[in-house]
């Protein structure tokens, strides 16, 4: 991979207050009816959260009710919020993501100075982000990233070969404004839009990412072997996985680069080793690192990344 400075991005919280305009819907079902009779299946969103009913019941509220066994099954956030939060209490869910028909058009605004913005998990042909700022009528920054495109070369591979995609955007270059509006539009004509996590924050860097770096992906799957010889799959999600190799120079590099992860050690951040390869952003929490002795001032550590999309 080409050299470049390896950055690490802490996610801010997206509340309701950040969250200023999307054309999502702000929940995925019915709020609950402390009157109403529900059967297995049914399904209710309460705060941002849907729950499905696990048995018939009334006036079992899913979030009050003490009970046991349980009446709901928590299924965790609502379509608008499944890009910034997948956590059902301290549980990671995968293979969960933000969709909707044709486009996903939502408005942050964060209340405090950003410079970076990464999504992992796009469909998507492009993605535009527009930041406005109170008081001036033109955006300070509006950008066009193409995520699928014909591949080029000759007029039979532009008329008739592979669609050439990426699934993952860093961006560095956003203005830091403290009271800015930033403006995403997920663009996937005649398709489903959809985006698996998306960040909002403050870039930090850790070290200048080079040759070395490995990617991994695990799968959840089960396959039962029957008394027939028949096999039972079970489809479950998959996680991907990045071991960075880091170079560092100088005593200042090497201890900023443990601040900055003891600081990001629990929290979902974006990771990117090469903003110009996509395959190098990551949004999860890194397991460990491992840190040699610095030769001639240059030191060097692996950091293995696990996504939580």
């Amino acid at each position: 991979m080409n050299d470049e400075k390896m950055r690490v991005v802490p996610g801010i919280e997206i509340t309701p207050a950040r969250f200023v305009l999307s054309n999502l819907p702000d929940a995925d079902y019915a709020s609950y009816d402390p009157l109403a009779k529900y059967k297995v299946g049914n399904r209710v969103t309460i705060d941002r959260i849907n729950y499905e009913a696990v048995v018939d019941n009334d006036n079992r509220h899913p979030v009050t009710d003490t009970a046991s066994p349980s009446a709901w099954l928590n299924l965790g956030w609502v379509n608008k919020y499944r890009m910034f939060n997948k956590n059902i209490g301290s549980t990671w869910k995968i293979g969960t993501f933000t969709s909707y028909p044709e486009v996903i058009d939502l408005t942050l605004r964060p209340g405090k100075r950003v410079n970076s913005l990464g999504m992992v998990g796009v469909r998507a042909t492009s993605v535009r982000i527009v930041m406005t700022v109170p008081g001036t009528a033109a955006p300070v920054y509006d950008k066009t990233i193409v995520m699928s495109r014909k591949a080029g070369g000759s007029y039979y591979q532009y008329y008739f070969g592979p669609f050439k995609t990426k699934d993952n955007l860093a961006e560095f270059d956003l203005p830091p404004f403290n009271n800015a509006d930033i403006r995403v539009i997920v663009n996937a004509p005649g398709g489903i839009a959809q985006v698996g996590m998306m960040i909002v924050g403050w870039a930090k860097t850790i070290g200048t990412a080079v040759y070395g770096t490995s990617f991994g992906r695990k799968k959840y799957s089960t396959l039962k072997d029957e008394f027939d010889g028949s096999i039972t799959l079970t489809k479950r999600g998959r996680r991907r996985s990045i071991d960075y190799q880091v170079i560092l120079i100088g005593d200042d590099e090497i201890t900023n680069m443990q601040r900055v992860l003891d600081d990001v050690e629990d929290i979902p951040s974006l990771y990117v080793g090469s903003s110009d390869l996509s395959y190098t952003v990551i949004v999860g929490i890194f397991d460990d690192f491992d840190t040699g002795l610095p030769t001639y001032d240059i030191g060097q550590y692996t950091l293995k990344v696990r996504s939580l999309s």
